[in-house]
């Protein structure tokens, strides 16, 4: 069964979740995965902000943003945000899982930024 969170997706979160570092290097590395995983500039920079032009998506933003923030009453205004979008509980569950996994990893060197799209996208596909 294939994902329902598309690569566009999981771009914009793993953007959100990564705004707050400062490599400029590291950064404009996740611009170009971003660019070429076919997201615009401007849909790039909300994502940094931690917004997303798809409500959806923007759902989902919110949920990693959430997530990394460790915070209970977030986590859950946020999970209700997704369900109201239509994002069934299997699915935020399984969201879940993935931003996890994007928090817990390390800000990874330049050249690591796209083996870590490949291991991401096959865990999007379990």
């Amino acid at each position: 069964m294939p994902s329902p969170f598309s690569e566009r997706m999981l771009q914009q979160v793993e953007l959100a979740l990564r705004s707050d570092c400062r490599c400029a290097i590291t950064l404009d590395e996740m611009r170009s995965e971003a660019s070429a995983a076919g997201l615009t500039g401007v849909e790039i920079e909300a994502a940094l902000a931690q917004r997303s032009f798809d409500v959806r998506t923007s759902a989902l933003v919110s949920l990693a943003c959430a997530i990394k923030s460790d915070s209970a009453a977030a986590i859950e205004n946020a999970r209700q945000q997704a369900t109201a979008l239509g994002w069934s509980d299997r699915e935020i569950a399984s969201f879940a899982r993935i931003a996890k996994g994007m928090i817990d990893a390390p800000t990874l060197r330049p050249s690591a930024v796209a083996s870590n799209r490949e291991n991401r996208n096959f865990a999007a596909q379990q």
